[in-house]
C-alpha cells in the first residue's frame, strides 16, 4: 500500500484560531521551526553554488578562484555545524507540538474545517469517519491514517489537516465524479432480481411487482468471496444512491422502484449527492405496464 510522507509547515505553530474557525485573518509571523528551515535551505543553496564553483575552478586550474570558493564553502559548513544543535532542538520541539496537537481535543475541529473546505462530507466522529463509499480511520499511535473502500485501502502519514484533506479529496472526487453506468447496474439488478424472486416464491416464473430484499440481491451479486471483496456493500449502497437520484429508474421495458425501509435498523442508508439521507430495504421491478 502506498505511503505518503507528510510535508512540514502545513500550518503555523501553535495552531491559529482561523485554522479551526475558518476566519480570515492576517498571516502570522514565521514560527521558529520555519525560520530554521528557511535558513538551512538558504545555506544548502549557497553550499551547492559554492561546490559547483569549486569543481569548475578545479577543472580549469583557476587557482585564485579555487582558494576563494573553498574558503566560502568552508565558512558555510562551519556556520551550519555551529548552529545545528540549536536548530535541531527547535525542530524536535515543533514536531512534539504537532504530535500533541494531533492528540488534543482541538484536532478533530481542524480536520472538520479542512475537509469542509475541499467539499468532502465527513460523517461520524474522530477517529473514524465515513463519506460513502469511503471510510477514513486515524491511528495516531501507529503514525498513519487509513483511507479504505471495501478491502482496498491506502495509508498515509499525513496528519496536517490541510495536506490530509487535499490528499483525500483527490481520491474521493475521482470516484464521485466518475461516470455511472446506470444501464449496466440496472441489468445486474434485473438478473439478480429474477433469480431471488423465483427462489423466494418457489415458482418457475418471475412475479413482477413483488418486493425482493436488497441484501439478498447483493448476496447473489457477490457469491464469490473475491467478488464481494472487490465490490463491497459500501460500493453497492453508493451505486444505489446514485441510481435513486434518477427521476425515472427504468431499463428496457422494466421499471425499478426502491422501497423505503419500515425498519431503520434493517434498511440500507443511502446518501445522495446533496447529503440527503434515505433508507431502503427492497427492490420492486415492474415489467411493461404491470404495476400490480
Amino acid at each position: 500500500m502506498p505511503v505518503t510522507n507528510a510535508p512540514r509547515g502545513c500550518y503555523d505553530r501553535p495552531i491559529p484560531t482561523q485554522a479551526i474557525l475558518g476566519n480570515t485573518m492576517e498571516p502570522t509571523a514565521k514560527s521558529p521551526d520555519q525560520l530554521v528551515i528557511t535558513e538551512v535551505n538558504n545555506t544548502l543553496k549557497r553550499l551547492l553554488k559554492h561546490w559547483g564553483n569549486v569543481k569548475k575552478a578545479q577543472q580549469s586550474w583557476d587557482f585564485k578562484s579555487s582558494d576563494q570558493v573553498l574558503t566560502a564553502f568552508t565558512e558555510d559548513i562551519e556556520r551550519l555545524t555551529q548552529s545545528w544543535p540549536e536548530s535541531e532542538q527547535i525542530l524536535r520541539k515543533a514536531i512534539a507540538q504537532d504530535q500533541a496537537f494531533v492528540l488534543s481535543a482541538d484536532y478533530p475541529s481542524a480536520i472538520a474545517a479542512a475537509f469542509a473546505a475541499v467539499d468532502v462530507p465527513l460523517q461520524g466522529e474522530f477517529p473514524t469517519y465515513e463519506f460513502p463509499p469511503f471510510k477514513l480511520t486515524f491511528s495516531p499511535e501507529n503514525g498513519y491514517v487509513r483511507l479504505s473502500i471495501g478491502r482496498q485501502s491506502q495509508q498515509t502519514r499525513l496528519f496536517a489537516p490541510d495536506g490530509l484533506a487535499a490528499w483525500v479529496a483527490v481520491q474521493y472526487k475521482r470516484v464521485v465524479n466518475s461516470s455511472f453506468n446506470a444501464d449496466r447496474f440496472c441489468r445486474d439488478l434485473l438478473n439478480a432480481y429474477e433469480i431471488v424472486n423465483r427462489l423466494a416464491l418457489k415458482q418457475p416464473g418471475v412475479a413482477w411487482g413483488h418486493p425482493v430484499p436488497l441484501k439478498e440481491i447483493y448476496k447473489l451479486l457477490t457469491l464469490k468471496q473475491s467478488t464481494r471483496q472487490d465490490y463491497p456493500e459500501s460500493l453497492f449502497i453508493y451505486d444505489l444512491a446514485r441510481l435513486k437520484e434518477q427521476f425515472d429508474i427504468s431499463y428496457n421495458q422494466y421499471r425499478f422502484e426502491l422501497v423505503p425501509s419500515r425498519n431503520a435498523a434493517k434498511g440500507l442508508l443511502l446518501r445522495d449527492s446533496k447529503g440527503q439521507e434515505s433508507r431502503v430495504d427492497a427492490l420492486i421491478i415492474y415489467a411493461n405496464d404491470d404495476t400490480d
